[in-house]
């Protein structure tokens, strides 16, 4: 049976110096702990515990029929459900989910949370990828060390409205989220605002993603960058969207055009 590793971190406070220890927890999936998979609220997907998921959408209609259904899901299924959106006030979003969404955000296990983007990508007063990780590690180290939830789903949205990040620092966080993502029974969705975003940016974000939620699929990304890949680029100061290949770059156009069917394109299943 496959099993994802928990990290618990402590933290203790000696002589003003916070010491932090850790410990790894194996956690079965697909046991009665960690189901195999975790429905997205979206026309019958699921996808599995560690996933990293890139969704694209234009404008806020179409960002909540992807995020209301995805946390909907999730309070419907127990899970702790954060979203962290940007152009919109978390009030709304709770407003939005109804009395399920309200209940759930005020209860003492607050098993919602809706942050605004601000808060919780300029706590320093800058968007750094190192801060962005180290935060969330530490939020889901509570989540799981507090065993109220078996598993955590996220919802990201960029719409580069309250926070306008850095293209290659949100590259670097997207990627080694992707690296870190599968050491927890979580799944997380960013999603993109195509009309935030030039071409070349989106194409950036997309490449440092492995699934794709598009037009109503999830599929894989046959192009994906590794984090090491994007770690490399950056050092070099090169993220151009001009050094994949002719074939990537074609790919990655017709998925967010809509202009082919990225399965007939590629011959990977979708679900």
């Amino acid at each position: 049976m496959p099993a994802t590793a928990v990290t618990l971190m402590v933290s203790l406070l000696t002589a003003g110096n916070p010491l932090i220890f850790a410990q790894t927890i194996p956690v079965p999936i697909g046991s009665d702990v960690v189901p195999n998979r975790v429905a997205l609220g979206i026309g019958g997907l699921e996808a599995e515990p560690g996933d990293h998921v890139c969704g694209l959408f234009t404008g806020e209609q179409e960002r909540d029929q992807i995020l209301i259904p995805f946390l909907r899901a999730g309070l419907a299924s127990g899970d702790k459900c954060i979203c962290v959106v940007d152009g919109t006030a978390p009030g709304q979003v709770i407003a939005t989910l109804g009395p399920d969404g309200e209940a759930a955000a005020l209860a003492p296990g607050k098993q919602l949370e809706v942050i605004s983007a601000s808060e919780m990508y300029l706590r320093s007063g800058r968007f750094s990828a190192d801060e962005v990780i180290a935060a969330w590690k530490a939020a889901i180290a509570d989540v799981m060390y507090a065993a109220r939830f078996d598993v955590v789903r996220a919802v990201e949205t960029w719409s580069r409205r309250d926070v306008v990040p850095d293209i290659q620092e949100l590259m670097v966080l997207e990627s080694e989220m992707s690296r870190y993502l599968p050491l927890y029974p979580q799944v997380v969705v960013c999603l993109y605002d195509m009309g935030r975003f030039g071409g070349g940016a989106l194409v950036n974000l997309v490449m440092t993603h492995p699934r794709l939620l598009v037009g109503g699929m999830l599929m894989e990304n046959p192009y994906c960058l590794t984090p090491d890949e994007v770690l490399a680029r950056r050092a070099h100061g090169d993220v151009a969207p001009t050094l994949i290949t002719e074939e990537a770059q074609k790919w990655y156009s017709d998925v967010m055009t809509g202009s082919t069917s990225p399965a007939r394109s590629t011959g990977l299943p979708v679900t």
